[in-house]
């Protein structure tokens, strides 16, 4: 209890035998405490330097009143520590001060709702403050193909402080991903904690829900790095939500086959397809939503079109039609 002031076990041991025995040697406190003579020898040097000892003559030891020494001690103690507690509540008052301006900062981004995060970074630090803040659901689309195994680690400090909470964590990927292992490993380890991952053939954007309360867009579909809107509208974020969860009904657990499909039936990927060349997207855009390579997209399209027997994607469209895939 006295280490603070420099008084450990052994030296408070060797102490309080020379207040109860104040006729033993330094042998005999060594063998009536247990402790090795070295030890008792720098016990009885750390009392004397305290002035708690006085070495008398024939290796004798006279105790000093500890109150006499330790409370000047003791009381210099407390006056650090009230020097402490001072500067505790003027740090605390300063944070309470620089999260005033940074909520006042925050009100003035919002504009009726929608906030405007200009840039990576500043999507960056927003979701990380709303990862701390969220309490009930956390629902996530994450298109672009398989996170790199450095990306999926740094996250996951977060996913299990949500997940230890009792977050409900739900994540959609894209049905590339199911040949990724770092992606499959870890979404066998999200299931082990309680969340859940799927994968759809093509996801519309990047989006995150949070808590039923916001949601987290990119400004621009095709090009993350201009920004998000984070959305706290209650009707936009229910629209968005709708979304979600349609797309969540349709997708397949990760870790788990599709459904065999009639033998005519287009698979989930051909489907997927089929609906954007119909929507005009160029390749380009087919390969971003789908998470896969421009050369994919273009084999893919070409092995399609021989499925059906028919030379153009026009073609393809008018078949497609024909045998109700569109």
């Amino acid at each position: 209890m006295l280490e603070t002031i420099g008084i450990d076990q052994s030296t408070h041991d060797v102490y309080r035998s020379l207040l109860l025995h104040p006729s033993w040697t330094l042998e005999d406190i060594a063998r009536e405490t247990g402790l090795a003579e070295a030890d008792v020898r720098a016990a009885l040097d750390r009392l004397t330097q305290l002035s708690l000892l006085h070495e008398a003559a024939g290796h004798q030891f006279v105790p000093v009143s500890p109150e006499i020494i330790l409370s000047p001690l003791l009381q210099r103690r407390e006056a650090e520590l009230d020097e402490q507690r001072a500067r505790l509540s003027q740090e605390r008052a300063a944070l309470a001060a620089l999260t005033s301006d940074y909520a006042n900062m925050a009100a003035h981004r919002v504009d009726s709702g929608v906030e405007r995060l200009e840039g990576v970074d500043a999507v960056r630090v927003r979701l990380m403050e709303l990862a701390h803040q969220a309490r009930i659901d956390v629902r996530t689309f994450v298109p672009g193909g398989a996170l790199s195994a450095a990306a999926l680690e740094a996250g996951r400090p977060l996913d299990e402080q949500h997940l230890s909470r009792g977050v409900r964590m739900r994540t959609v990927y894209l049905d590339s991903v199911r040949n990724d292992q770092p992606t499959v490993e870890y979404a066998n380890w999200l299931a082990s904690r309680g969340g859940e991952t799927r994968t759809v053939p093509a996801l519309p954007m990047r989006m995150i829900l949070s808590d039923h309360t916001t949601a987290v867009i990119p400004i621009d579909i095709d090009d993350s790095r201009k920004g998000a809107l984070l959305i706290r509208y209650p009707g936009m974020v229910r629209a968005l939500e709708e979304l979600f969860d349609m797309v969540w009904e349709n997708a397949v657990p990760l870790g788990s086959a599709p459904q065999d499909a009639p033998p005519d039936a287009p698979t989930d990927r051909e489907a997927a397809l089929l609906k954007m060349l119909a929507a005009g997207l160029t390749d380009e855009g087919i390969a971003r939503k789908m998470g896969v390579s421009l050369r994919t997209v273009r084999r893919n399209t070409a092995d399609l079109q021989r499925r059906l027997g028919v030379q153009s994607r026009f073609q393809a469209g008018a078949e497609a039609v024909r045998r109700g895939w569109l």
